[in-house]
C-alpha cells in the first residue's frame, strides 16, 4: 500500500510502498477513503508544540517516532479484521468514521472508556500510523463508529474538528447567558455550528478575520460576530453582553486567553483548547473572589463522538465549508494551512477505487 509518510520533521511528506497491514485479536484494517487535515497535524510536522514564551515541546516526547503518516480524521471502510474483532464477512465495506484518540486500554480512563485521558496514549497519526496511509489499524471495533448517510468527503472530519468542538462546548456548566467562541477557523465554526443546532444560546464569534467572521454570521447563525483587534472591543462588550458566562477558546494565544478571561461574568467559565502557545497569568484572588472555572478540553471521548455522528445523520448540525483534494497535494496542503488560506477544513483523497 501508499503510505505518506513524514520522515523528516518539517520536511516533505514522501510516499513510500509498505506491506499491507494483516489484522490479529481484535483488530480491524479499514481502508481509508479520506483524512481531514488539522492544524494538529502541522504541530507534529514541525515536530514541536508551543508551550507558550520561548517554550516548546517536541513531540518525540509524545511518542511521535519517524516515519509515520500522519492524519487523524477518517473515514473509510473495513476492510479486514482478526478473529476476535465480533466481526463476520458481512461487514467488510461498510463505512466508519475512525475514532483516533486511542489510549492504553490498561489504565482507569481508558477502562471508562475516556481514552482521550489517557496518559501514554496510542493515538492514530501520532504514535500510531495514521490516515495518510491506504490503509491502517484500528486495536478495536469500539473506535468504529458507523457512517452510514454521511458523507465520505466529510464524515471523517467529526473524529477530531467535530468532535473536539462537541467536547469543548460540553464543558460549559451553564447556558444562561452569552457564550464566547474564539476563532472562526474550521473548529470554531464546527462549534457555532453545533451550539445553534443543539441549543438556543446566543453566541459570540471572534476573530481577526473579518470574511470568515460574516462566514459566521450569514451562515451558522452568530448572534454577534467580533473582530477581536478592533480597540475598545472588550469594554463595548461588556456593556453589551454584561460579560459572557462561557468562552470556549479555539485559538489559545496570550491574547486570547486574556480577552476572555477580561470578559467572563462572575461564575464564568474559560474552556482552553488551542495549542498557540498562549500563558495564563490571572491572581488566585480574582479567580477566588470571580468564581471562575478555567479548565482544558482535548479531544473527546469515544461515547462522545457516537453522539455527535448521531446529531450529524439526524440533520441537527449544519456542514461547515470543505474543499476536497487528492491526498497526493498533502505537501500543498499543509503549506496552506501554515498560510491561513483553508477556509474551513481541507480533506484528502485516497484516489485508488474502494468499493463496499
Amino acid at each position: 500500500m501508499r503510505s505518506y509518510q513524514l520522515v523528516e520533521f518539517n520536511g516533505p511528506i514522501v510516499c513510500n510502498e509498505i506491506a499491507d497491514p494483516t489484522p490479529t485479536g481484535s483488530e480491524i484494517v479499514v481502508d481509508v477513503i479520506t483524512c481531514g487535515l488539522c492544524h494538529s497535524d502541522s504541530h507534529f510536522h514541525e515536530g514541536h508544540v508551543s508551550l507558550g514564551g520561548a517554550g516548546n515541546l517536541p513531540v518525540a516526547m509524545l511518542g511521535i517516532n519517524l516515519p509515520t503518516s500522519l492524519g487523524h480524521e477518517i473515514f473509510g471502510r473495513i476492510a479486514a479484521f482478526g478473529p476476535d474483532s465480533g466481526y463476520t464477512q458481512a461487514d467488510i465495506g461498510r463505512p466508519v468514521v475512525v475514532y483516533p484518540w486511542i489510549g492504553c486500554g490498561e489504565c482507569h480512563a481508558c477502562l471508562a472508556e475516556r481514552d482521550n485521558e489517557c496518559p501514554v496514549p496510542q493515538s492514530l497519526g501520532m504514535q500510531r500510523p495514521g490516515g495518510h496511509s491506504e490503509k491502517l489499524v484500528v486495536r478495536d471495533r469500539k473506535y468504529l463508529v458507523p457512517a452510514e448517510g454521511l458523507s465520505e468527503d466529510y464524515a471523517g472530519i467529526f473524529a477530531c474538528c467535530g468532535l473536539t468542538a462537541y467536547a469543548a462546548l460540553a464543558k460549559l456548566p451553564r447556558r444562561d447567558g452569552w457564550i464566547g467562541i474564539i476563532g472562526a477557523g474550521g473548529v470554531g465554526t464546527m462549534a457555532l455550528s453545533i451550539e445553534k443546532g443543539l441549543n438556543e444560546s446566543k453566541v459570540a464569534i471572534f476573530d481577526i478575520d473579518d470574511a470568515k467572521l460574516a462566514t459566521a454570521t450569514n451562515n451558522f447563525g452568530a448572534d454577534k460576530a467580533v473582530n477581536s483587534r478592533a480597540e475598545g472591543v472588550g469594554e463595548r462588550l461588556l456593556a453589551d453582553t454584561g460579560g459572557f458566562i462561557g468562552i470556549v477558546d479555539f485559538v489559545g494565544s496570550h491574547q486570547t486567553v486574556e480577552l476572555a478571561l477580561s470578559l467572563l461574568r462572575n461564575g464564568g467559565a474559560y474552556v482552553g483548547v488551542g495549542l498557540f502557545g498562549g500563558l495564563i497569568e490571572l491572581p488566585v484572588a480574582a479567580l477566588s473572589s470571580r468564581q471562575l472555572r478555567i479548565q482544558g478540553s482535548y479531544c473527546g471521548s469515544p461515547a462522545e463522538l457516537r453522539e455527535l455522528v448521531d446529531h450529524a445523520r439526524a440533520g441537527r448540525i449544519k456542514p461547515i465549508p470543505t474543499a476536497v483534494a487528492p491526498i497526493e497535494l498533502l505537501n500543498q496542503g499543509l503549506a496552506e494551512l501554515r498560510a491561513g488560506k483553508i477556509d474551513g477544513r481541507l480533506i484528502h483523497r485516497h484516489i485508488r477505487a474502494i468499493t463496499a
